[in-house]
């Protein structure tokens, strides 16, 4: 079905292009186009392509026989700049003369020209009588009334020998000269081919309408914003073919040729940024944020030279849009190519209206600039891509409601055929009964693996024991001293204090540990998970080892936001906090550093605690965290640790679902970073 869809919109969209294939034509050579033996009822009407006489700064009068001064033979359609390498007195602005002898078909007693674009002033004589002028070629840019249009024009002849004869004046625009086409027929021929490119106008116009509308209303029902900024780009696309096919609306309007060219510009640069807001919006996190910005600037700046500048500056701009545009559909194709690789909806779809539309801008870029000869298509292939895209919205629309019809048609199939599924259910079970026979046995067999591991940690438990007795025994040896001698000096009773509290420091950290390791061996270790305020975290942390960071003269830097909050088992937490920084003290030299930061990351509090202690060997990293080994080092005193802090925080930190990662280099510090889910303050 939805195949059958796109290919309906694709033979719509198609139709209007029926008419834009290139005809084999006469070539004018030497100012002299004979027409003596085409078929105008045949072939219709043709563009006039070839060497025109060239009277570069003169005026020419028609009525005059002989024309004096300087000519030379210039390509129409072309810009007579482009000939500056060969003639150097030509410029950029400035006025000249076309002039072109045409050799009629015997019996053809009128005549029509369809002029297409032409971005100066300009005046049209045939055999010395003026037909139609746009805006008023003069010889200064006082004297120059500048008009842009592309109307038709009809003369009557008489004789088959015809001379056109073309006055142009340029003082503002980036194109100089004849640079669109020139059509010639039959009054009748060239009438009916303007109704049929009316009659395609219309119909684009009014499909483009009806597509904005539409997504404009459902953008008000329910405020998706990639809705809003698809239908204000068919509001431009519709403006954009109401100026191309100039709409009798444009003419009616009667605007000047700044004020036309302003509007024809503006039209085309607004489209960057909303293209850009449209393919944000539907895949926001595939779009690069740094790119989007500077997208978004640059447009601005486009569109803030068409406003602020004059046409002389601002014409010069539109190669460079061009070229802006491209980057942008590459970046635009680089979006939805990774959104095609992470499986997002429709983004086939998507690229191939993009790539669509990356064709017909890229020939019109190359037509604009003059390295091909092609028709203007972007128009068309610009309708195609909203065709695409309009299907494509309006599918997403539909997916809901798809969605819960299927789910309606479950049930019902649950409903109709639910002897079946309890039949099948049944036997289900008893394959699972089957199963749980097979793991009893398998459990049995492993009974033996289970006793050796009992084993293993009764005897961590011993060592455990033993580093828990040692400075308990220190704290007694120390107690009895300042019993037994209350004379003590001072200084000697306060060192023996110190180092009592940070004997039980230790011992307390210890026991705490070892509590919540034996319940992770047992499987009893489980999170309940409440807001914790981090900050608060930290500083009773800190207080706890506030004696210790003093005794070496630590320098502590703590960079947390106090609106960090967390979701996790705060004692837990504050174990794991806890643990980081007394392994950060203990590891760091006298006059050392400890820096504590957090940021949010994508749902995310990073906690980050960095030491400029003595590091990590690289040898026993790995190590650190293996549940099967036992690493246990000294700190920089001499402080004994039972090597459960880290395997104990890494515990904690998983069971509630964070991450936790060590960086170190021997003699460098050690960074420890955890990822614990973000709560809302």
């Amino acid at each position: 079905m939805r195949i059958r869809t796109v290919t309906y919109l694709f033979v719509i969209a198609f139709f209007p292009l029926s008419n834009l294939h290139a005809q084999q034509v006469p070539l004018a050579v030497k100012g002299v186009l004979d027409l003596t033996e085409y078929d105008f009822k045949t072939n219709g009407s043709l563009e006039i392509r070839g060497e025109f006489e060239f009277y570069w700064n003169q005026m020419l009068n028609p009525a005059d026989d002989i024309f004096s001064g300087e000519m030379i033979y210039m390509e129409v359609p072309g810009s007579w700049f482009s000939l500056k390498d060969e003639y150097p007195q030509l410029t950029r602005y400035g006025f000249a003369t076309y002039r072109l002898m045409l050799l009629l078909p015997a019996g053809m007693n009128d005549i029509a020209i369809k002029i297409d674009d032409v971005y100066s002033a300009s005046g049209y004589f045939l055999n010395g009588k003026a037909i139609d002028y746009l805006g008023f070629p003069g010889v200064n840019k006082f004297q120059t009334v500048t008009r842009y249009s592309r109307p038709v024009m009809t003369g009557t002849v008489d004789v088959q020998e015809v001379e056109l004869l073309i006055k142009v004046s340029n003082f503002d625009h980036r194109l100089s000269g004849i640079v669109g086409g020139i059509r010639i027929g039959n009054v009748t021929q060239v009438k009916e081919e303007r109704t049929r490119e009316l009659f395609r106008g219309h119909f684009l116009i009014g499909a483009l309408l009806i597509i904005a509308i539409y997504f404009l209303g459902l953008y008000l029902i329910r405020s998706e914003h990639y809705r809003l900024y698809f239908s204000l780009i068919c509001f431009l696309m519709a403006l954009r073919v109401v100026m191309l096919m100039e709409l009798p609306v444009i003419s009616s309007l009667n605007l000047n040729g700044l004020t036309t060219a302003r509007l024809d510009y503006l039209n085309v640069y607004f489209f960057a940024p909303f293209f850009t807001l449209m393919i944000r919006s539907i895949f926001p996190i595939e779009f690069p944020r740094l790119i989007f910005r500077i997208i978004i600037w640059i447009s601005v700046v486009f569109i803030a030279i068409v406003i602020v500048s004059p046409i002389s500056l601002f014409s010069f701009s539109l190669p460079y849009f061009f070229g802006f545009f491209l980057l942008i559909s590459l970046v635009f194709l680089y979006v939805i190519m990774m959104a095609w690789i992470r499986g997002r909806s429709h983004a086939p779809s998507f690229t191939l209206g993009l790539l669509i539309l990356f064709a017909g801008t890229l020939n019109d870029m190359l037509n604009e600039i003059n390295v091909i000869d092609t028709t203007y298509v972007v128009y068309y292939t610009m309708f195609i891509y909203l065709l695409i895209y309009a299907y494509i919205f309006a599918d997403k629309s539909n997916f809901l409601q798809r969605k819960a019809q299927k789910l309606a048609d479950e049930v019902s199939e649950v409903k109709n055929h639910l002897e079946d599924l309890v039949e099948e259910r049944t036997t289900e079970l008893q394959s699972v009964s089957r199963e749980l026979e097979r793991q009893k046995k398998k459990l049995e067999s492993t009974n033996h693996d289970l006793v050796e591991s009992m084993n293993a940690r009764n005897r961590l438990f011993a060592i455990i024991g033993h580093d828990v007795r040692a400075p308990i025994g220190y704290n007694l040896q120390a107690l009895e001293m300042l019993i037994d001698k209350p004379g003590i000096p001072a200084k000697e009773r306060n060192e023996l204090l110190k180092m009592m509290a940070s004997a039980s420091e230790v011992t307390y950290n210890l026991l705490d540990n070892l509590l919540v390791w034996g319940r992770s061996q047992t499987g009893k270790l489980k999170a309940t998970p409440v807001k914790v305020q981090l900050m608060e975290l930290i500083h009773e942390s800190l207080e706890l080892i506030n004696i210790g960071l003093k005794e070496k003269n630590l320098k502590v830097e703590v960079e947390v936001d106090e609106d960090h909050y967390l979701e996790a088992d705060r004692d837990q937490l504050y174990i794991v906090i806890r643990n980081l920084v007394s392994n950060a003290m203990k590891f760091t030299p006298e006059k050392g550093s400890i820096h504590i930061s957090s940021r949010k990351q994508q749902g995310q509090v990073i906690i980050s605690i960095r030491d400029s202690g003595i590091g990590i060997p690289e040898s026993i990293q790995d190590k650190l965290l293996d549940a099967r080994s036992h690493i246990s080092t000294n700190g920089t005193r001499g402080e004994k640790g039972s090597g459960l802090g880290l395997k104990i925080s890494h515990e904690i930190v998983e069971v509630n679902n964070g991450w936790m990662t060590i960086e170190s280099e021997s003699g460098k510090g050690t960074t420890i970073t955890i990822g614990i889910k973000a709560s809302r303050k």
